[in-house]
């Protein structure tokens, strides 16, 4: 996610995808309804950070408590995946090719994750990261889910 001047605190550049910016962590159910995020500097690495959020976001949330598998994407390597087998919950990288067009695969289970991410960039506020701090990003994004979940009734 690109930033704009405004933006200053927890700033990183990704080397693998050429941007600076942050990233935005995503934990969606299978219907792609947010049940948390957050979001970090580009520079971190997936795997770390996501075991280090995951131990954050489980402490409060008994719905965490009850998962017993986790799709995650094949970025976050070995050491999330070790993470959650510690934990007794299986962490699976999607292998199901729905459909190829060049060099992008659809996978069966990747898409949910990914229209959630289209769901949020539709809102205005979270096509750049106009935010100076990162819990005001991750606030917006749950405000976007809100958002989304009270359009459809």
């Amino acid at each position: 996610m690109k930033n704009t001047a405004t933006s200053t605190s927890s700033v990183g550049y990704d080397a693998g995808k050429r941007i600076k910016g942050r990233k935005r962590f995503f934990l969606v159910d299978t219907l792609g309804n947010l049940l948390a995020s957050c979001v970090v500097a580009a520079s971190c690495h997936d795997g770390t950070t996501a075991a280090r959020v995951w131990d954050a976001l489980v402490l409060g949330n008994e719905l965490l408590d009850q998962v017993q598998t986790v799709f995650v994407d094949g970025g976050f390597g070995r050491h999330f995946r070790q993470h959650l087998d510690q934990r007794g919950i299986q962490a699976q990288v999607p292998t199901g090719v729905l459909a190829q067009k060049g060099r992008f695969f659809i996978h069966a289970k990747r898409w949910v994750v990914e229209r959630s991410i289209a769901w949020a960039s539709n809102n205005r506020r979270l096509a750049k990261d106009y935010e100076r701090k990162t819990a005001h990003a991750n606030a917006w994004l749950h405000l976007a889910n809100i958002r989304r979940l009270t359009k459809l009734t």
